[in-house]
């Protein structure tokens, strides 16, 4: 009875990820999750991960003290407690067969993910006729940058079913990767249009080098897909617009392209490291950075448009768009080491899907705030709790 219990919650968090409902958050997943690790699991520490965790909460907390807001500061400590609480949790329990458990959790994200995306394209179909970019956002509590991200880990984990099950389960993987990855180049998410062929690459090199026999087809069919997937975003509409958007962002760098500017977050980095300059040792203070950034974006005299109309940096609430320098900013270097802990913990420690997951989150940081959106934070949670089952070796349920 335990240990279905605590199946059932792994199974919960795993379904509600994706689906994001407003009436049916996935942090109730993640929390009973949670419970059912303490309640069923055996206490067995991992000291220096728990330390990590721990360290990382409490300087959160403790950066609040200094922040000129206060208020912010106690809601962004809010918003990142389940990543926190799940690393000690996670890193202070044994489960029975974790790497199996963790390999079934992942699998059921995946096909959950598969599913959303297919009703949210349908619903996209339905109701504009077409692919209308606006309703990807589904009920705006998974955003597109995040809805790609989705898509991006449910395809790696999927990947692997390919090459170790069945017959029938490796072709509807197969068919749903695929499928994944047509959503991850509709979505067009640009810093995702990069990562994919980043990740390919990175997996075709580990599947050449573990299956000698297969090498000449996955080289074959490796730089065949590249050039389809290559094909489709510059031909269809959608996605050979956010290239070129993306191509005209690089250009506006060094000065504007056509009479204006493009690139937002070249300004928004730029005064973020400003920031850190202020306040390089323990930053502005949680909560603050978004102030301050403001104030800076006030002497910015880069014009945007939109469509015909001008409108400035200053006009708009911007965060960093950049986890790193957010992080450095809000709690000085401090807080970049501990963050760099965990995503150095989640690297090292993870295996098969989890490790390639870890690198497109690290990518996706670079371009996106992700400790201040709730499906950047509860997917973080998730992904801590599936590295620590994927690290385990010996495990036990009472």
């Amino acid at each position: 009875m335990q240990q279905n219990l605590f199946r059932l919650t792994g199974f919960a968090a795993a379904i509600l990820l994706p689906l994001a409902l407003v009436f049916l958050s996935p942090i109730y997943g993640l929390i009973a999750w949670a419970i059912g690790f303490v309640v069923f699991g055996k206490w067995s520490p991992k000291i220096w991960p728990i330390l990590l965790f721990a360290a990382f909460l409490d300087w959160e907390l403790i950066s609040i003290y200094w922040s000129g807001n206060r208020t912010a500061g106690w809601s962004d400590l809010i918003m990142v407690l389940p990543v926190g609480l799940m690393g000690i949790v996670v890193n202070g329990i044994k489960v029975e067969d974790a790497r199996r458990w963790g390999r079934r959790f992942a699998d059921v994200f995946a096909w959950a993910t598969a599913l959303c995306w297919t009703g949210v394209f349908s619903y996209s179909i339905y109701s504009s006729g077409w692919i209308s970019y606006n309703d990807f956002a589904l009920m705006e509590r998974l955003g597109i940058h995040f809805q790609s991200l989705y898509l991006i880990i449910a395809a790696l984990i999927l990947e692997r079913r390919i090459w170790t099950e069945t017959k029938e389960v490796r072709w509807a993987s197969a068919i749903a990767v695929i499928w994944l990855v047509v959503g991850i180049i509709l979505l067009s998410s640009r810093i995702h249009l990069l990562t994919i062929p980043l990740l390919m690459v990175l997996r075709g090199v580990e599947l050449y080098r573990l299956k000698p026999l297969w090498r000449k087809h996955i080289v074959r069919w490796g730089i065949l897909f590249l050039a389809l997937i290559s094909t489709i975003v510059l031909v269809l509409p959608g996605p050979s617009k956010r290239v070129q958007d993306l191509v005209n962002e690089v250009k506006s760098m060094n000065g504007m392209v056509e009479g204006k500017q493009t690139n937002h977050r070249i300004f928004l980095w730029q005064y973020g490291i400003e920031i850190i300059k202020d306040a390089p040792v323990i930053g502005v203070g949680n909560g603050y950075g978004e102030d301050v950034l403001h104030e800076k974006l006030l002497a910015s005299k880069a014009k945007f448009y939109k469509k015909k109309e001008p409108y400035y940096l200053h006009e708009f609430r911007y965060d960093f768009h950049n986890v790193w320098i957010q992080s450095w900013a809000e709690g000085g270097i401090i807080a970049f080491v501990l963050m760099a802990g965990i995503f150095l913990w989640g690297l090292t420690q993870s295996v098969g899907s989890m490790s390639y997951a870890w690198i497109a989150l690290l990518m996706s940081s670079m371009t996106e705030s992700l400790w201040d959106k709730q499906a950047g934070v509860f997917l973080l949670t998730f992904m801590v709790a599936l590295t620590a089952l994927s690290s385990r070796k010996h495990q036990s349920l009472r």
